[in-house]
């Protein structure tokens, strides 16, 4: 059992068991800033629906004053006086849009597009979040696959310089058999330390993700168990393609701006039509006197002239809605090439795979016959010094392919909005 798994096992009966995938995703989703964002303004686009709905509603004020000093002017005979006294007033109206020409509902379905739209971005950041715990979960998971090769590599080359130190001084070997195996050690004791190094940082950006001022520690054979499991369902490039229209929570968001431009464009439209408002009031006056006020009509208002404002709005709004349907289109592009990317990668990742586990197996057979011809005196330093190479990096490249697999497996998810989907498995 190499250093790394010992270490690992002495550091789970100490502190409790391996971080899950599914444990990471979870604090992850809970604690991290971007998803808080997304869900604060999901709420704000809530109560600017709400805002834009009261609008429809009839609308009722108070009001009220008391002075209690005021000065009263009275013409009497065609001359004024004034007097001192106090002065108290209230009162209650009311008004309610009969008819705007239907800009408080487009102003309504802006808003309630708006919002359907900001709850997809909440749907996206969380696809997204999911996606970089994947990385850094197994990116960690790989680190200690990168650990245990580089240290398998230490142990070979340190059997092989004693071996080659011993033989130098049976007069079996010459000094550079020892020393070009001292230099493989040396540079292999560099690689573990890097790939050490590498870990310890792999680590603290997991647990920044997930919110954890804790070491975080993850199984070894995650990275193998993960890559074995995982399949995607072999499509074809238009049902790929539609996959990625039907279910990509950024393009719905953008569907729904479009959507929500479009209703406040048609608002822009309209405000040249004026208004027409139910107005009725009725108020309360001491002041040198008592009485009574009421009023109750009809109101109506039409924009007779001012200085184009409502048509630049107008323009503006038909220019927004263009920019958005424009932008929907160069997003769909963009996330069909990283789509497609990914889901290429994933399947050219298994012939990979077994591409590479043949080389292993090949190498790890030719290397032990290669040692016992190199202690016989029938081979060189220089074929098991090339055989250990290739075998060091047959397992490093295996390490690196089944990550690949994974991040892109991770990325389809998150495109095709189903990274929830798989992270129990």
């Amino acid at each position: 059992m190499r250093l790394n798994t010992i270490f690992f096992f002495f550091y789970l009966s100490a502190s409790g068991s391996a971080l899950t995938l599914e444990e990471a995703i979870e604090k992850t989703l809970k604690t991290h800033p971007n998803g808080q964002i997304a869900s604060l303004q999901y709420e704000s686009a809530i109560k600017t629906t709400k805002s834009a709905d009261a609008a429809r509603y009839p609308r009722i004020d108070a009001n009220a004053n008391y002075f209690p000093t005021k000065t009263f002017v009275m013409p009497t005979n065609g001359v004024f006086s004034t007097k001192q006294g106090n002065s108290l007033h209230g009162d209650m109206s009311g008004s309610y849009s009969l008819w705007d020409f239907g800009r408080s509902r487009d102003r309504y379905t802006w808003a309630l597009r708006a919002q359907e739209g900001a709850g997809s971005m909440e749907k996206s950041t969380q696809n997204e979040l999911i996606e970089n715990v994947w990385n850094r979960y197994y990116s960690l998971a790989l680190t200690t696959s990168l650990i245990d090769t580089a240290e398998a590599s230490v142990k070979f080359y340190e059997g092989q310089f004693k071996q080659a130190f011993n033989m130098r001084k049976s007069g079996l070997k010459t000094q550079a058999d020892e020393l070009r195996f001292r230099a493989s050690l040396l540079e292999a004791q560099d690689r573990a330390l890097r790939a050490k190094s590498d870990y310890d940082k792999a680590s603290l950006s997991l647990g920044i993700l997930i919110g954890s001022d804790e070491l975080v520690v993850v199984n070894p054979s995650s990275l193998d168990q993960r890559c074995e499991m995982l399949s995607l369902q072999n499509i074809s490039l238009e049902t790929l393609r539609q996959k990625l229209r039907d279910n990509n929570p950024q393009l719905k968001a953008l569907r729904l701006s479009i959507d929500a431009l479009k209703a406040l464009s048609d608002a822009a439209n309209n405000e040249k039509y004026g208004t027409v408002a139910l107005v009725g009031s009725y108020g309360y006056d001491n002041s040198l006197s008592a009485y009574d006020s009421y009023q109750a009509g009809v109101v109506g208002t039409i924009p007779l002239y001012d200085g184009g404002k409502l048509s630049a709005e107008a323009q503006k709004s038909r220019i927004a809605y263009t920019i958005a349907q424009k932008e929907f289109e160069n997003t769909e592009r963009l996330l069909w090439q990283e789509v497609y990317g990914a889901y290429r990668d994933f399947k050219r990742a298994d012939e990979s795979i077994t591409s590479k586990e043949s080389v292993i197996e090949a190498t790890t057979q030719s290397l032990h016959l290669i040692a016992g011809r190199y202690a016989q005196g029938l081979a060189t330093y220089l074929d098991a010094l090339e055989s250990q190479s290739t075998l060091e990096n047959a397992k490093s490249e295996l390490a690196q392919v089944k990550y690949q697999k994974i991040s892109a497996y991770a990325h389809v998810q998150k495109l095709l909005n189903q990274g929830e989907n798989d992270d129990k498995k």
